[in-house]
């Protein structure tokens, strides 16, 4: 019986260390681990400044200044797009570089550069942008730390259950050995003879018994395959398991999961506040939260005649946008090479009906109830992470009782073989009884091994509840 021990052993660190290293599971956990760290710092990307240059060139026949003298013309312009909340944005333009094409050396240019900048009143989404990013964050690290708990764990479950088999397969052959003595003991005292009932019926247990070791055995080869499939490695008896922290801290604000609840209702919170914020619905329409933009633009005409000239401009406006209306406003201030000083003013407006003012209610009213969802699932996550912290507070706590109980077990079945030892010498007991003592001993060894391993699960299931 003895011989069914492997020989080979290995420590477990080497095991778990080797598994990960073979295991396509660990590689598919990492891959996926690295796509959703590169989907989330996608969005943490910060804005650049933006460049856009355009232009065209055109032909034409006349001109205010040449009628019927053909002119080529160039509308050259860049626009220079800043980062910002308010979407500042500088335009460089000459429009247009006109040329005369009849050797009069006319041409004319009129450059100008512009700026424009918004002001919004209300929340531009940056707060719930930052909410989104964090518990994207959450969940990738919670996700890609459980996994790794769980593929641990999922190898010290399969060598548990090795480990139970192979403990039964003692059993087994004990209880064939002893039966196969019982029937030589009955034959060699003629208590029973071949062919008898009696015998028949210690033949048919014996049968039994050894059917129950062929379907253990079987039992141990398909454990060991999938313990193969999990680690890449072959089965080899397990030695050097380390002792594990049992020490588990509940969490007042919940683990990961819990957490990851609380952001998606600060996000379905914060997805209402800003809908508020920037349409306010009515009785009367969809007001909307205004904005105004201010804008100023310089530039000047220079054109090449038989003489030169130059006219300068200066030009500012604002548009403002609020409820179903928008209006705005410029003053120009024209400017002659000889200082005369030529204003303007416009103004114009818009108005419009709102369309969708039955779809903004029921957007508003679908938003409301996102909360009221999103709350209702934050309290179920800190529920069930209450519920699974005290369940697990209870398994580490009967695992402690049942491995002390255990030790002194163990204990005992050592000074049992002791005492059976020196009995045997002595000729006060039988070879079998000493076997026995000596098969408990064996047994120790596995369950020893066993509760170090369920330790083991426990503490991944502590880590992962305090991720």
């Amino acid at each position: 019986m003895l011989a069914l021990t492997p020989l080979m052993a290995i420590d477990l660190t080497s095991i778990i260390t080797e598994a990960k290293q073979n295991s396509s599971m660990i590689q598919l956990i990492e891959l996926q681990r690295a796509n959703s760290n590169l989907s989330i710092s996608m969005g943490d990307i910060e804005e650049t400044v933006g460049l856009d240059v355009s232009g065209s060139v055109s032909y034409s026949e006349t001109s205010a200044y040449h009628p019927n003298v053909q002119n080529f013309e160039i509308y050259p312009s860049v626009k220079i797009s800043l980062p910002n909340s308010g979407r500042s944005a500088i335009t460089i333009s000459a429009n247009p570089i006109t040329t005369a094409l009849d050797g009069s050396g006319y041409w004319s240019v009129s450059p100008s550069v512009g700026v424009s900048h918004t002001f919004r009143f209300g929340d531009n989404g940056d707060n719930l942008s930052d909410l989104s990013y964090a518990k994207d964050r959450v969940t990738m690290e919670y996700d890609y730390r459980s996994s790794l708990y769980s593929f641990e764990n999922s190898i010290y479950n399969k060598i548990v259950e090795i480990l139970n088999y192979e403990k039964k397969l003692l059993d087994d052959e004990k209880n064939i050995l002893v039966q196969k003595t019982q029937i030589e003991n009955a034959l060699a005292l003629r208590t029973t003879t071949e062919g008898s009932p009696a015998f028949q019926d210690m033949q048919v247990k014996l049968a039994k018994l050894e059917n129950t070791k062929a379907s253990t055995l079987k039992l141990i080869a398909m454990a060991q395959m999938q313990y193969a499939q999990y680690t890449g490695l072959e089965w080899e008896s397990v030695e050097e398991i380390p002792e594990a922290d049992l020490s588990f801290t509940y969490l007042p604000t919940g683990d990961a999961n819990v957490i990851a609840a609380a952001m998606d209702l600060e996000i379905a919170q914060e997805n209402l506040a800003l809908a508020q914020r920037r349409t306010v619905v009515t009785s009367t329409g969809t007001k909307t939260v205004p904005s105004l933009m201010l804008n100023g633009e310089a530039g000047f005409d220079y054109a090449k005649r038989a003489t030169e000239s130059i006219d300068y401009s200066v030009t500012a406006g604002a548009t403002y946008n609020a409820n179903n209306f928008s209006t705005n406003a410029s003053v120009r201030m024209g400017i002659t090479e000889s200082g005369t000083v030529t204003p303007s003013v416009t103004i114009g407006g818009a108005w419009h009906n709102n369309p969708t003012v039955a779809r903004d209610v029921l957007e508003m009213q679908r938003l409301e109830n996102a909360v009221t969802m999103a709350g209702i699932n934050y309290q179920n996550a800190m529920l069930s992470y209450q519920e699974s912290a005290s369940k697990l507070e209870s398994d580490i706590l009967n695992h402690q009782l049942s491995a002390a109980a255990f030790e002194q077990e163990a204990a005992y079945r050592e000074e049992v073989l002791k005492q059976t030892a020196e009995a045997f010498n002595r000729g006060l007991v039988t070879e079998t009884e000493l076997n026995n003592a000596q098969l408990n001993v064996e047994f120790s060894t596995y369950e020893r091994k066993i509760y170090a391993l369920q330790a083991l699960v426990l503490q991944n299931e502590a880590k992962a509840l305090q991720l």
